[in-house]
């Protein structure tokens, strides 16, 4: 069956559906057929281009674009304005066309010139009717968004719009082709802007965060990432830890070892080393000093690729002095977000702990508010609060004395029976250190 697979079956819409596409493929060879049911509807002309095409195996298929393109566009248009209720036949001729258009940018210009008035309209109407199969709701969804964005404008804008406020509502398009179709107007910036105020940045971090590991997913929701950091729009964004997409995207290379995510995320942080320090600062915070490190003892080919994680990590580096500080530990705890960041580590208590008298111990005291289980929901904020108490108690003459008067053993102990690992962890390391103060310091 392989050997038969024709042009459709390269449309995105089909990752994941391999029962569905066998189905198509099977049914692809009868297509004819099913259009000689629609007699006068269809011209001539067009029967006979489209089972010349159907019919032709891809590379053939390939060449009759060459040669013709206008006829072979012309059919499947002709087809979509006239007979577009036969659902079977919809299946085939969307997800064609979405894998034509999709190929390169020459076919995809030779499809825009054989556009009628009537189809974009026709196209939009598939989005809110019932019965279809799924990829036909989402190629047309992503032929729609492709020209569109390409002649822009207002209906650009009102497309953005309608497509973000329609997900997980009213169009039927899976969370696999969110993001595929979204990077198409993401290339250009006034419909990046559009996004970011119809609220795509909420989708985006919702794709990553609901599929963690899922290479085609995280592929896509980072290119998406990519191309907004070329937008001055999207750098406040970036900036804010409580919307986590710099945290996010480094995870994603952390747990998807792929070139392809690679590439698109250095990309990425490479923008915005260059515009943010708020962003360099989150890299450290989140640790993508020590993924740089690993990644260039790793075993990477493409030069390209290296250079850029290069070009990351010695900013980064640059920068790591500078924010292992005082300063920055109090405007990660005003903040109440603390993460395992540089001001979290032995040498930062060894060289600081004094500071912490301040104010009758005040900085103490709010670590032990992030501790206390009824007074935070963030998971990652009392692990780390418990891990900084022992390391208080541990390098302070009389950090046991405070820790004491602050009843503070009772609330880790507390977190050493919680029910996350990083928490339990962490706590039961805090109780040791302040059970056997002096430890190892």
């Amino acid at each position: 069956m392989f050997r038969n697979r024709k042009y459709f079956c390269q449309s995105i819409t089909f990752y994941q559906q391999e029962q569905l596409l066998n189905k198509v493929l099977k049914d692809c060879e009868d297509c004819f057929k099913q259009l000689d049911q629609h007699g006068k509807s269809i011209k001539r002309d067009t029967k006979d281009m489209f089972i010349k095409f159907t019919q032709a195996k891809l590379q053939d298929q390939k060449k009759l674009l060459e040669t013709d393109s206008v006829g072979v566009f012309q059919m499947l248009l002709d087809i979509i304005e006239n007979v577009a209720h036969d659902k079977p036949l919809m299946t085939y001729i969307l997800t064609t066309i979405d894998a034509i258009i999709s190929e390169n940018q020459r076919l995809f210009k030779q499809f825009m010139r054989a556009l009628t008035p009537q189809v974009v309209p026709k196209l939009k109407q598939f989005l809110f009717l019932d019965g279809y199969d799924k990829v036909v709701y989402e190629a047309a969804a992503k032929i729609v968004t492709m020209i569109i964005a390409d002649e822009g404008g207002n209906d650009a804008k009102e497309w953005v719009i309608l497509f973000i406020g329609g997900i997980g509502n009213k169009l039927k398009i899976s969370d696999q082709m969110i993001m595929p179709i979204c990077v198409h107007f993401l290339k250009h910036d006034s419909l990046a802007i559009q996004f970011i105020k119809s609220g795509g940045i909420k989708i985006v971090s919702n794709q990553l965060t609901k599929y963690p590991t899922d290479l085609h997913i995280a592929y896509y929701t980072i290119l998406a990432l990519w191309l907004l950091s070329f937008t001055n729009e999207s750098i406040p964004l970036f900036n804010d830890p409580q919307i986590g997409l710099i945290r996010m995207i480094i995870e994603s290379v952390q747990k998807i070892s792929r070139e392809k995510i690679l590439r698109v995320s250095f990309a990425c942080f490479k923008n915005l080393v260059d515009v943010s320090a708020q962003c360099i600062e989150l890299m450290v915070d989140n640790g993508l000093i020590k993924v740089v490190d690993l990644l260039l003892k790793g075993n990477l080919k493409d030069q390209d690729l290296i250079d850029d994680i290069k070009y990351v990590g010695e900013i980064l580096e640059k920068n790591m002095k500078i924010l292992t500080s005082f300063e920055k530990y109090v405007k990660e705890l005003n903040a109440q977000n603390l993460t395992w960041s540089p001001v979290h580590t032995e040498k930062f208590w060894k060289e600081n702990v004094k500071k912490f008298e301040e104010n009758d111990f005040l900085l103490i005291r709010q670590l032990m508010k992030l501790a206390e289980i009824l007074k935070s929901n963030n998971n990652q904020n009392i692990a780390v609060a418990c891990y900084d108490l022992g390391e208080f108690c541990r390098f302070h003459p009389f950090g046991k004395v405070v820790l004491e008067q602050l009843n503070a053993k009772q609330e880790i102990m507390k977190q050493a029976r919680n029910d996350d690992q990083m928490i339990r962890e962490n706590a039961l390391l805090s109780l040791q250190k302040i059970m056997l103060h002096n430890w190892q310091v």
